[in-house]
C-alpha cells in the first residue's frame, strides 16, 4: 500500500513554487491539529515543522534565483527536490499508519487528495441523482464548523468544498476534505468571514450533483 496508489500525488509534483508553499503551510496546520496524527506522528517522519521550514526555505530560494543566477537556480531546485522527498515520506507514513490501524479515516484531513479508485459505493446502490441537503453548525472551537450531509446509500465518500465569500464561479471553490462520514468537522477556518459550503457524494467513480451552497459566518 503506497502513497501513489492511494493519494493523487501528481497534482503536488506539478504545483508552481507559490502553490507548493501555500500547500505546505495549509497542510502543516491540518496535520498538526489532526485528532490522531497530531498526537502520534513519530519524530522521524517529516511533518508540520519540516513543512513550514521547507516553505520558508523554498520562498527564499525562489527569490534568490529571480535574477537567473545559475548557482541560485540549482539551490532552488535542490530545495524543491528535498521538499518533495519530505512530502512523499510523510504521505507514505500516513498510508502505512492507516493500514496498520485498519482505519481508512486516518487518510482524511491530511492535505492529500484521495485517488478515484478509493471511492467505493455500497453494493446494490447507485449514487444519488439529486442534490443532497447540507446543513451547517458552528463548532465548539473557534474557527470550526460542523457540516452535516444528507445520507446517500450509494456513497463511498462525501466531498466537501468551501468558498470564502460569495461564489463567483467554479474557480471560487476549493476542496476542504473528503470523508466516509456524512457528518464532518472542519477546523482552522479563517474567523470573522462569510463562508459558503457545498458537498456531494462519490461512489463507483460517479458523483451526485453538488448540493446548493449553504452559507455561515465563521466565528
Amino acid at each position: 500500500m503506497f502513497s501513489n496508489s492511494t493519494f493523487n500525488m501528481m497534482n503536488l509534483w506539478k504545483m508552481s513554487y507559490p502553490e507548493l508553499v501555500t500547500w505546505l503551510l495549509g497542510t502543516s496546520s491540518l496535520q498538526e491539529n489532526h485528532p490522531f496524527h497530531g498526537k502520534n506522528m513519530p519524530d522521524w517522519v517529516p511533518a508540520w515543522n519540516q513543512f513550514r521550514q521547507h516553505a520558508e526555505n523554498l520562498n527564499k530560494a525562489v527569490k534568490a534565483a529571480e535574477n537567473k543566477d545559475v548557482e541560485k537556480a540549482k539551490e532552488r531546485d535542490l530545495e524543491h527536490a528535498d521538499t518533495l522527498l519530505s512530502i512523499n515520506t510523510n504521505a507514505c507514513y500516513v498510508v502505512m499508519r492507516a493500514k496498520h490501524e485498519n482505519n481508512e479515516e486516518l487518510l482524511h484531513d491530511m492535505g492529500y487528495e484521495l485517488k478515484e479508485k478509493t471511492k467505493r459505493n455500497r453494493a446494490g446502490h447507485e449514487v444519488s441523482k439529486k442534490q443532497l441537503q447540507v446543513t451547517l453548525k458552528r463548532g465548539t472551537e473557534p474557527g470550526s464548523l460542523i457540516v452535516s450531509i444528507e445520507k446517500d446509500l450509494g456513497a463511498g465518500l462525501y466531498q466537501v468544498q468551501i468558498c470564502k465569500g460569495e461564489p463567483a464561479g467554479e474557480n471560487s471553490w476549493s476542496d476542504a476534505c473528503t470523508s466516509k462520514s456524512c457528518r464532518i468537522k472542519l477546523t482552522n477556518l479563517e474567523r470573522a468571514t462569510w463562508c459558503y459550503v457545498r458537498a456531494r457524494s462519490l461512489g463507483n467513480n460517479e458523483s451526485s450533483p453538488w448540493s446548493a451552497p449553504v452559507s455561515i459566518v465563521i466565528v
